[in-house]
């Protein structure tokens, strides 16, 4: 009988024990995340896998299940999922993103109710590691031509707080030579430009940009970045237009200079030619201005200008971009004598060189001398002669003499035998006066000789003036003057009968 009390009073104090178990007996697992190495910024999923144990004795609603941090945070929730009974699962999704990256301590908490409405809760630890964000890349979208090598500005940022190490940029194009760029550390905010350059074919091609880095945990990543291109076909088209450098001269409206802004249009460029433009004078220099009107830049351009296929010092043009210009100015004080100057741009463009043109009728400036509004006057055997020795040419002429030459009944005479003139700039003139003895009965007409030099050479010319009527000219003139005394008496006798008429008018009255 004791036996069976003892038995009683065990059983007794063992069944309070028993009635804490819940009949709900939960469980997590298959705890997976995805992506597998997240990073700053980009969601991060856990899954979680919930299980009613098929020894529970009760059904189960679950209540939640959550994603909390270290401190214990709900991060995120999946509010009463379902239930569960004996030996079922249940799968959520659980998202959330982080700001910065490291490794990050969690734990999913699964909280459901049995039949009783007695509470279960079951906890299961993970841990994520969050890494930094993938750099930001972007390149500058050209319209590149076929053939010609094209520049690529690649553009790298960091849109983290901490650094990427060993960052190394490498282009992807068909047909590229493999370039790498390498950048030692970019500091969180931070953004570098790196240039590469490729030679695209004609049509559609992708060009991507390939980066590889250390985070700050490191981790070796890499990301990629690309875009589809159209590369155009070389078009050719080169105009060149000379012309005076001088900055009075005044192009020809119809020359040249139209021509080349009009552009050839064809492959192989434009030949431009120009005329002699209306100026002061000759120009010392000519101005050759080249025009790109192609769609590729011309590379190592240089004027190789000729005279007469004689050549003149080389002029460098250097690079001429599409749509635009660049003068340089050819000099021409090496000419002295008329010339067909030729201006030959020889330029490189794309996988082509080529040439274009143009030409300038060159005349340089020359003096030449006649002899102007010359008057003969014939005294007592003195011829005095004037006019003006006038520079008809464009260029000056020095040394000029103006002297009387000799003839039948003709022969220099003193005060001026000679003239010395001088210098005379072109389109001007300088007077003189020259004295000749002469034999009225015998000459017939008079030399004048007139020395002078342009461009160094000495010249020579003589015009001969007739004396007919010079000479009943002179006498009449000599006549006249002979005998002052004679006018004198006539005007003063004039005087003296028109005084007495009025003496006598007077005295009538």
């Amino acid at each position: 009988m004791r036996r069976i009390l003892a038995a009683l009073f065990v059983l007794l104090l063992v069944a309070p024990s028993a009635a804490a178990v819940p009949d709900a007996r939960l469980a997590v697992s298959g705890l997976t995340v995805a992506p597998d190495t997240p990073t700053v910024g980009e969601p991060v999923t856990v899954t979680a896998t919930v299980r009613n144990s098929a020894g529970s004795t009760s059904p189960t609603e679950l209540e939640a299940i959550r994603l909390v941090n270290g401190d214990g945070d709900t991060l995120a929730t999946a509010e009463n999922p379902g239930s569960l009974s004996p030996g079922d699962t249940l799968t959520v999704d659980l998202t959330q993103t982080f700001r910065a990256a490291g490794e990050k301590t969690l734990a999913v908490v699964a909280v459901g109710a049995d039949d009783d409405g007695e509470e279960v809760t079951v906890r299961r630890p993970i841990t994520v590691t969050v890494e930094q964000a993938d750099p930001l890349v972007e390149f500058e979208r050209t319209d590149p031509v076929a053939g010609v090598e094209t520049t690529v500005p690649v553009t790298v940022s960091n849109p983290n707080t901490e650094q990427y190490r060993d960052v190394v940029v490498t282009l992807d194009a068909p047909d590229a030579t493999v370039e790498r760029r390498t950048v030692a550390a970019l500091p969180g905010g931070a953004s570098t430009t790196l240039n590469f350059s490729y030679v695209p074919s004609t049509g559609e091609a992708a060009v991507g940009v390939n980066v590889s880095y250390v985070t700050n945990t490191g981790a070796e990543r890499t990301t990629s970045y690309g875009e589809a291109v159209d590369a155009v076909p070389l078009r050719e088209d080169v105009g060149v237009a000379v012309e005076p450098a001088d900055d009075g001269a005044e192009a020809d409206p119809t020359g040249g200079a139209l021509q080349g802004v009009l552009g050839g249009g064809t492959a192989g460029g434009t030949l431009q030619s120009q005329g002699q433009a209306e100026s002061e004078g000759p120009p010392d220099a000519l101005a050759v201005e080249v025009t790109n009107f192609g769609n590729a830049p011309l590379t190592d351009a240089v004027v190789v200008p000729r005279a007469d296929g004689e050549p003149l010092a080389r002029e460098a043009v250097g690079t001429v971009p599409p749509g635009e210009s660049t003068t340089v100015e050819v000099s021409l004080a090496s000419l002295d004598a008329p010339a067909t100057v030729t201006a030959t741009v020889e330029y490189a463009t794309g996988d082509r060189t080529g040439t274009v043109e143009g030409s300038y009728e060159y005349r340089p400036p020359t003096g030449d001398l006649r002899l102007t509004g010359v008057d003969l006057t014939l005294e007592d055997g003195t011829l005095t002669i004037t006019g003006n020795a006038g520079n008809v040419g464009d260029g000056e002429v020095t040394g000029v003499v103006v002297a009387v030459g000799e003839s039948e009944g003709v022969r220099p005479a003193y005060p001026s035998r000679d003239y010395f003139v001088g210098t005379v700039e072109g389109s001007e003139f300088a007077p003189f006066e020259l004295t000749a003895a002469v034999d009225a009965p015998n000459a017939t007409a008079v030399p004048v000789e007139v020395t002078y030099r342009v461009a160094g050479e000495e010249r020579t010319r003589t015009e001969t003036f007739p004396l007919d009527g010079v000479e009943a000219e002179s006498e009449e003139r000599r006549q006249a003057g002979a005998n002052p005394g004679v006018a004198v008496a006539l005007v003063i006798g004039l005087a003296v009968v028109a005084g007495a008429v009025v003496f006598g008018v007077r005295r009538g009255r």
